[in-house]
């Protein structure tokens, strides 16, 4: 790689990883719903060190953070912990 490119040969993986995560969340068509999802998948999930880059807490997170953006505000619920 020379020492003007910007991508890592990981960085298409880990796009597709998130794309792939993205499509199984696209049926959730509200917040409320896509919280309570991400609520179970975090039950899953034990304490653990920092994720590191391109891991699947990583990949998770992203995705369900791409999704709620996608979403309108205006399902009825509130932004969750009190977030403005």
């Amino acid at each position: 790689m020379s020492a003007t490119e910007t991508q890592t040969p990981s960085q298409p993986a880990l796009s597709d990883r998130i794309a792939l995560v993205r499509a199984q969340l696209a049926p959730i068509r509200t917040r409320r719903a896509l919280l309570e999802s991400y609520r179970r998948e975090s039950l899953c999930r034990l304490a653990s060190p920092i994720p590191n880059a391109g891991s699947a807490i990583e990949v998770l997170d992203t995705a369900y953070a791409l999704r709620w953006a996608e979403l309108s505000p205006d399902d009825g619920t509130a932004e969750p912990d009190g977030c403005p």
